[in-house]
This record gives structure tokens, C-alpha cells and sequence, in this order.
């Protein structure tokens, strides 16, 4: 299927590595022109970028911390200079921090819903205004999880509550914004195997199975191309929806 993403202007962050690196690759694959931040991980920030330009499209990589209010909006301002424009943003930047609920402290909570659900809603903001103010259509995918429904059993409520919060963003803001042509979407991904939680996997690789119908971890291809269907124009009459890519974990 032709996506016909061709020539679009995307901003993914936290697009070093894991899921985002797979969105930032493969929206460069299909054409689309991208820019991605990165926090601590420089050469490998370096590299994805490299990999975006070998395929015909310009890339830029951002350093930005997104637990300051002024770095994500100067991470907006960059990536629209350097690609003339956004026509598609990815909010995929998450942690996932571990610790049993009775433990968390305030500073781990608030650093949580920092990254996970006030980075996303800066830069949704700022892609709103700057759409409307244009008078152009766009795309916003939020990366959510299957744990913003069904919870965390393993010491993760704050990853959690900040997910089941970005699904809830993207349904308000889905509905503001319809009537400007600006869809609003979500991906609930489950077990991805990636650098972030790779080995804790591996670890206790038996029981997640159990867990996963479909019987294997997702890859970060899984949930590229889920996310560059929502954004292509074949999903131009979905908003507000959060689909599905949990292996059946999550079946709604």
C-alpha cells in the first residue's frame, strides 16, 4: 500500500532509539521528511539521522530535554525551521521507571507525567496553533500502552496513570480540533522488545507470553507501521481513536 506520505514534515521525539527510532526510519522510507529529538544519547541520535538522509529525505536530530517547558516548545520552533513546516507529530518520548506504589516518591511522579503527558501536550499545543493560524490540516499520534487500561502489576502505576492520561488528552483534543482538519490518535502498544525494556523482558520472558495471544514481543516495525497508517491519508475519517497493537493483550 502507497501511503502517500511522500513529501511530509514530521516531528517524532525521542527518536535515538527503540519504537521512536523505528517511526523515524520508517516515515523516511515512505518519503516524509523528519525531525526527532534526542535527550542523552548523541551518537546514536547521530545515526538515525544519517540512516533518515541515506534514504533521500532531510533529517535533523534535536537535543532537548523534554521535562522543561521551554526546551519542548524550542524543540517545536527548531524542527518546523529546519523542515519548513509540520505536517505530522508523533509523541513517543516516555519513561518507565520502576517502583512499587507505596514508593514512589512526588519528585519520581511528577518526573513521570512530565516526560510522559506534559512534553505531549506542549507540543501538541504548539502544533495546534501553529495549524490553525495556517489554516492547514495535520496529524497528531500520541504513543500510548496496553497499561493505560489495564494497569501495571509490576511496579509501574506512574507509567500507567501518565499513559491512561495521554489517552484521555487525545480524545479531548480530538474533538476541539476535528473541524479544523486535525486528526488526534493513539497507539496502545504492549511488550515491545527494545533497549528500554529489553532485558527485563528476556528476564521473565515466559510469563509475558503467557500473557501475549499472539505469542511473541512486539518489534518496533509493529508500531511504526501502525503509527504511519494513522497519519497517512488513509486514515483521513479516524480521530480520536487509540488502536490496538498489543499482540491481543489488551482486546476491547
Amino acid at each position: 500500500m502507497n501511503l502517500n506520505l511522500g513529501g511530509k514534515r514530521v516531528l517524532v521525539t525521542g527518536g535515538s532509539r527503540g519504537v521512536g527510532r523505528g517511526i523515524v526510519l520508517a516515515f523516511a522510507a515512505e518519503g516524509a521528511h523528519v525531525a526527532f529529538s534526542y535527550h542523552t544519547r548523541e551518537e546514536a541520535a547521530w545515526e538515525v539521522e544519517r540512516e533518515a538522509r541515506a534514504l533521500g529525505v532531510t533529517a535533523k536530530a534535536i537535543n532537548a530535554d523534554l521535562t522543561d517547558t521551554a526546551e519542548a516548545y524550542a524543540l517545536y520552533h527548531d524542527a518546523r525551521t529546519a523542515l519548513g513546516g509540520i505536517d505530522i507529530l508523533v509523541n513517543n518520548a516516555a519513561i518507565w521507571p520502576t517502583n512499587w506504589f507505596a514508593d514512589i516518591s512526588l519528585e519520581e511522579w511528577e518526573l513521570c507525567m512530565r516526560v510522559n503527558v506534559t512534553a505531549p501536550f506542549l507540543l501538541s499545543q504548539a502544533m495546534v496553533r501553529d495549524l490553525r493560524r495556517a489554516d492547514r490540516p495535520g496529524r497528531i499520534v500520541n504513543i500510548t500502552s496496553q497499561a493505560a487500561f489495564l494497569g501495571s502489576r509490576s511496579g509501574h502505576a506512574n507509567y500507567a496513570a501518565s499513559k491512561a492520561a495521554l489517552v484521555s488528552m487525545t480524545v479531548s483534543l480530538a474533538r476541539e480540533v476535528a473541524s479544523a482538519g486535525i486528526t488526534v490518535n493513539a497507539v496502545a502498544l504492549g511488550l515491545v522488545n527494545t533497549e528500554m525494556r529489553g532485558d527485563a523482558l528476556e528476564r521473565d520472558k515466559e510469563n509475558y507470553m503467557r500473557r501475549i495471544p499472539l505469542g511473541r514481543f512486539a518489534t518496533s516495525e509493529d508500531a511504526a507501521s501502525v503509527v504511519l497508517f494513522l497519519a497517512s491519508p488513509h486514515a483521513d475519517y479516524i480521530t480520536g481513536a487509540t488502536v490496538d497493537a498489543t499482540g491481543g493483550m489488551l482486546m476491547r
